[in-house]
C-alpha cells in the first residue's frame, strides 16, 4: 500500500557508493549511465510517469559530486533524501576486501531502513555478512553488463505491484523486519495505537467478540499528512464520504469484562470501524523530522521553498509507511489471537472505493 511513499515528492534520488577514482571509465559513472539508460526504457518510464516524476526530477549522485565541506555531512544528508542506495562493494584494484568507508555507509542504509542494491564484480568473495543477501554480479563495470544486471531489480523497484523488498537486511530479518530506525519514535506511536485500539477491537473476546453485530471489520485510514492536524484530516475524509453518499456513525460501546481500560468509542459505517490514528501525528516530532527540517532550512543551495516542503512532506511518508508494518508486526507476536484478516489499511484516498 505505502509503496508511492518514495516517490511522494515526485523525484527519484538515487546515490551511488563505493570505491571512486575520477576516471572516466570509473564503475561509479559507469553504473550512473547504466541507470540513466534503463530509466528510459517504456516500462520504467510508465512507472515514474504514474507516480508524478518528470526526467528533469530524476537524480543520480555519487560523493565525489557533491562540493561540501564534510564527506559524512554530504553522504548522511543524502542518504536522508535518497530513494535507493546502489552500493558496489568491490574492493579497490589491488586490494582483497571492501571499502571500509563502504560497508560502514552500508551499516547505515540498513539500520535505516532504506532501499538499496548491491553489485559486486564476478570472483570476488562476498563478504561473510552479506551472504545471505542478494547481490548482483557482475563481468565488468561496463554500461551494457550492468544494464544487464540492474535492469530487472530497478524495474522492480519502481513497480506498484513487486513482492521483493528492497529493505530487508540482516539486522531487519534479526528484529522481524524492522530497521533499527524503526525501534523509536514510529514503534512508539504504532505501538501504543496498537495496544489501545486496534487490539481491544480485534483480539479473541475483545469488543468484535461481544458485539459482532456492532463490528464486522476495521479500517485504519493513513493519515494525509502527519504535517496537518487530526481535526484537518478527519474533515477532509468526512467530505469525501459525504460526497459518496457514505456517512459515519459514531457509536459507544459499554465495557466487557475481558477489557480492564472501560469502553470504546469509535466511527463506522455498516459496523465498518474506519480509524485515522489520533496518536500518530506527534511523527511530526520525531528526531529525524526534526532534523532533516533543520538542516534543509539551513542549506544555502536549497532555495527553492516547494522543495524543501516536498523533501520533509516525504520523509514523513516514509515514517508513516512503517507503521502498517509496526502493527502487523505485534499481531504476529501477541500472546493473544487478534484477527487480522478483519484488519485493512488504506489512504483517504482509497477509503471510498474500498468501502465500494
Amino acid at each position: 500500500m505505502f509503496k508511492t511513499a518514495y516517490f511522494a515528492d515526485q523525484r527519484l534520488e538515487i546515490v551511488i557508493l563505493g570505491p571512486m577514482r575520477g576516471e572516466e571509465n570509473d564503475s561509479s559513472i559507469q553504473i550512473r549511465n547504466a541507470l540513466k539508460e534503463i530509466l528510459q526504457d517504456k516500462n520504467c518510464r510508465g512507472y515514474l510517469d504514474k507516480y508524478g516524476v518528470p526526467e528533469d526530477n530524476v537524480s543520480i549522485t555519487f560523493p565525489e559530486e557533491w562540493r561540501g565541506a564534510s564527506i559524512e555531512r554530504d553522504v548522511f544528508s543524502k542518504l536522508d533524501t535518497a530513494d535507493l542506495v546502489v552500493f558496489n562493494i568491490t574492493p579497490r584494484e589491488g586490494e582483497t576486501n571492501p571499502s571500509p568507508n563502504v560497508f560502514y555507509e552500508l551499516g547505515l542504509v540498513h539500520s535505516l531502513g532504506l532501499p538499496y542494491l548491491i553489485l559486486v564484480q564476478d570472483e570476488i568473495e562476498i563478504p561473510f555478512y552479506l551472504k545471505g543477501i542478494r547481490c548482483y554480479v557482475v563481468k565488468a563495470f561496463e554500461k551494457e553488463e550492468l544494464i544487464k544486471s540492474l535492469h530487472q531489480p530497478l524495474e522492480n523497484f519502481l513497480s506498484d505491484n513487486s513482492p521483493y523488498s528492497f529493505t530487508e537486511n540482516i539486522i531487519s530479518r534479526f528484529y522481524e523486519g524492522l530497521p533499527v530506525v524503526d525501534i523509536s519514535a514510529a514503534v512508539g506511536l504504532a505501538t501504543g495505537y496498537y495496544m489501545n485500539f486496534v487490539r481491544r477491537i480485534l483480539k479473541d473476546g475483545g469488543f468484535i467478540s461481544h458485539y459482532p453485530d456492532k463490528i464486522k471489520r476495521l479500517i485504519v485510514v493513513r493519515p494525509i499528512s502527519v504535517f496537518n492536524t487530526y481535526e484537518e484530516d478527519v474533515s477532509t475524509m468526512k467530505e469525501k464520504l459525504k460526497a459518496a453518499g457514505f456517512e459515519l456513525e459514531f457509536e459507544k460501546l459499554a465495557p466487557i469484562l475481558s477489557d480492564k481500560d472501560g469502553g470504546i468509542w469509535f466511527d463506522h459505517i455498516n459496523g465498518t470501524v474506519i480509524d485515522i490514528p489520533r496518536t500518530i501525528y506527534p511523527l511530526k516530532r520525531s528526531p529525524r523530522l526534526l532534523s532533516l527540517r533543520k538542516r534543509i532550512h539551513q542549506d544555502p543551495n536549497q532555495q527553492d521553498g516547494q522543495l524543501r516542503i516536498s523533501l520533509l512532506n516525504e520523509a514523513a511518508e516514509k515514517l508513516l509507511g512503517k507503521i502498517e508494518s509496526i502493527i502487523k508486526y505485534h499481531i504476529r507476536n501477541d500472546s493473544e489471537r487478534v484477527k487480522e484478516g478483519l484488519l485493512e489499511f488504506v489512504s483517504v484516498e482509497g477509503l471510498v472505493d474500498r468501502l465500494k
